[in-house]
């Protein structure tokens, strides 16, 4: 009993810990599904402007001043632009969210916020301007001679029926971080992309405020097992040395330090979303995974693990002393009851030896009771009334 107690004890800390960590993972989700939707919102309003549907990129200050409010507001953006299948092309890079590496890679002079890049159609001069904050420019460079953004990737592809919203994975080559471009056909004459530089540094900093106790970790990834966001993945990214192609985005099997990968095997094979698993030193963890929603075809999930024993350790330990207490006691009452046994199976013996007797009529065996025998009239030879 005190055994079954105890295993029935800890399997309802295993379900209380996964279906924690399953609310866990659900809020997280639910979160990077509305930075992914406040990104696509934007660019649906950013699709709909008649200067953005028109290609009227050049000399613009009201779509200069949207596309940096939008960028401002929305933090895991960090640039947004418009390429036409005439050559004309707009963007705007936001060089405070891009860090150090930014500023160094494009040269922006001190004081520099914003990257504005313009090229009025396929034969123009294209311009660099860097803004302040209030968008006043600070310098005026030639920009590329030749960049065609009818050659790019994100643009490439973006007219087809069966349109893949969300680019494959990859690192920004400008500022050396992981993320997504998410793109929009523009409609009529002339026929445009636009498109926003999601960047998954936001979603790092969401998973790294989670707090899962000592060792939990929350990792996003995609179907190719790619970990696009964990709460050390700028050290990750750093030992990777940061190169320009989904390669270099690290493996699920590289973070993994406690089997995390054989859970999400198994939600896999059985859909079951909570898990129950154990690291190479025994360890018992939960884990709980969630789809998220509004990344469409690029398939990104989102793990929740954490040690069982972090979460439920008062319980844990106020376990093991219960069944060490229970363990002590038994062992402590263990000679008592043999005592008390074996003088209960002597008595016993003795009862089953007389009646054994009594059965065969053999009166002269002695009685397990000498207080009886001595007054036995049959005993004593005399005649029964």
């Amino acid at each position: 009993m005190v055994y079954l107690s105890f295993e029935r004890v800890g399997a309802i800390t295993r379900t209380a810990a996964a279906s924690f960590l399953d609310t866990v993972a659900q809020l997280s989700a639910d979160r990077i599904d509305a930075q992914f939707m406040a990104v696509r919102d934007g660019l649906d309003v950013l699709q709909d402007l008649p200067s953005v549907r028109s290609a009227a990129v050049r000399d613009n200050p009201r779509l200069y001043a949207l596309l940096a409010s939008m960028l401002r507001n929305n933090r895991q953006l960090y640039s947004l632009y418009a390429g036409y299948d005439d050559g004309r092309f707009v963007q705007m890079d936001y060089l405070e969210r891009g860090g150090e590496i930014a500023r160094l890679r494009t040269e922006a002079p001190d004081g520099a916020q914003f990257r504005l890049l313009v090229i009025p159609d396929s034969g123009g001069a294209s311009t660099i301007d860097f803004l302040r904050d209030d968008l006043s420019s600070i310098e005026r460079r030639p920009g590329p001679s030749d960049y065609d953004p009818r050659q790019r990737p994100w643009y490439d592809g973006a007219f087809e029926k069966e349109l893949r919203p969300l680019t494959e994975p990859y690192i920004f080559f400008a500022i050396g971080q992981p993320g997504y471009t998410l793109r929009m056909p523009i409609a009529g004459s002339p026929r445009g992309v636009v498109a926003g530089d999601i960047l998954t540094g936001e979603a790092e900093a969401l998973l790294r405020r989670q707090q899962l106790g000592n060792s939990g970790m929350v990792v996003l990834f995609d179907d190719e097992n790619r970990v696009l966001a964990h709460p050390q993945m700028s050290e990750l990214m750093a030992g990777s040395g940061g190169t320009a192609a989904a390669a270099g985005l690290p493996k699920l099997a590289e973070v993994d330090r406690i089997g995390i990968a054989k859970a999400v095997d198994a939600w896999k094979k059985t859909g079951v979303s909570q898990q129950i698993f154990e690291d190479a030193d025994g360890r018992v963890h939960a884990a709980a995974f969630r789809t998220i929603a509004s990344a469409g075809a690029a398939n990104l999930r989102l793990g929740v693990s954490a040690p069982i024993d972090e979460f439920y350790s008062q319980i844990e330990g106020e376990r093991r002393r219960l069944f060490l207490t229970a363990l002590g006691f038994v062992l402590a009452v263990l000679p008592i009851v043999l005592w008390v046994g074996a003088m209960m199976s002597k008595r016993m013996r003795a009862l089953a030896i007389e009646t054994d007797g009594i059965r065969h009529f053999d009166l002269a065996r002695p009685r397990a009771s000498g207080r009886w025998c001595g007054r036995s009239t049959i005993s004593a030879g005399r005649s029964p009334p």
